[in-house]
């Protein structure tokens, strides 16, 4: 089998070449992907239509679009190419580490309260935690398993739905003392008091805008607001009383349960959910011993 396919492809990088531009639908981004020069994936294209005797791009002067058999080509090489990293992830994973993903929220309020539990669900693999702000940071893979925040739909991921999200406005008791703020609260008088932001960039997660939208109301501007890049730095500034922030639950659920932050306003239930997700296929036996303890755990 790999004897036919080099004498279709007699150079194997092609496919890698071809892959990445098709599915980044743009050569320089390919290039940069690969590390690559632009002319370099363009000749390398070039020789693969050659070798397969068939156009798999439409060139114009600006742009590059995949012709119909460069579509079918794309979803077999991308298939292929989903079950040598899956093989490669169980090598990674007999080798005996264990890498999860995660953003550090998830990290600080879920997984590191509780990590010797989770290590003794892994038995006797080595646990590494992989944190990341933004999805393009593991867009490369690298890991075995990811929990994460969003719809459901993650591309080149198979999924498992943990839990529902819950969004609702928190703050330390003595804020919400001062503010005259409680559970009963209107999402009008939330409004009247100082947030804490998160920078929401390309992550899936409800903002200011977004809870209070809801309500029909319209965020009000708040001059040199600070924008924090992390949840915990978040939390942090709501724990010291600085202002009002929103908490996915159930990942405050421990805080709440021990009064550092109270809730001062409605619930949404919003689309998202938290989730376990990994390379498309079945879960590993070491994958579904996380979600199992996901679930067990809460």
């Amino acid at each position: 089998m790999a004897r036919d396919l080099i004498e279709r492809v007699d150079r194997l990088q092609r496919l890698a070449v071809f892959e990445a531009a098709a599915r980044l639908g743009s050569f320089t981004a390919a290039a940069n992907e690969l590390g690559m020069t632009q002319p370099a994936v363009t000749r390398q294209i070039r020789a693969f239509e050659r070798s397969l005797g068939a156009d798999l791009f439409r060139r114009s002067s600006n742009r590059s679009e995949l012709t119909e058999l460069g579509h079918r080509l794309q979803s077999h090489i991308s298939a292929g190419f989903d079950l040598i990293e899956a093989g490669l992830g169980e090598l990674d994973s007999h080798a005996g580490i264990f890498v999860l993903a995660t953003h550090p929220g998830i990290a600080q309020q879920w997984i590191v309260p509780r990590i010797d539990e989770l290590q003794g669900a892994l038995g006797e693999l080595e646990l590494r935690l992989w944190l990341f702000d933004r999805d393009h940071e593991i867009a490369s893979g690298g890991f075995d398993a990811v929990i994460r925040s969003g719809m459901g739909n993650f591309v080149g991921q198979s999924c498992h739905r943990l839990y529902d999200e819950t969004v609702v406005p928190v703050a330390s008791p003595a804020f919400a003392e001062e503010w005259g703020l409680t559970p009963a609260s209107s999402a009008a008088e939330v409004n009247r008091a100082p947030f804490v932001h998160m920078d929401d960039g390309d992550q899936p997660w409800m903002n200011w805008p977004g809870w209070l939208a809801r309500f029909g109301i319209t965020l009000r501007r708040e001059p040199g607001r600070i924008l924090f890049n992390n949840y915990p730095m978040v939390l942090q500034q709501t724990l010291a009383g600085r202002g009002i922030a929103l908490g996915w639950r159930p990942l405050i659920d421990d805080l709440l349960a021990g009064d550092a932050l109270v809730v001062v306003g409605p619930e949404i239930k919003s689309e998202r959910g938290y989730y376990v997700t990994w390379r498309h296929g079945e879960p590993t036996s070491q994958i579904q011993s996380v979600i199992d303890w996901m679930h067990i755990d809460r």
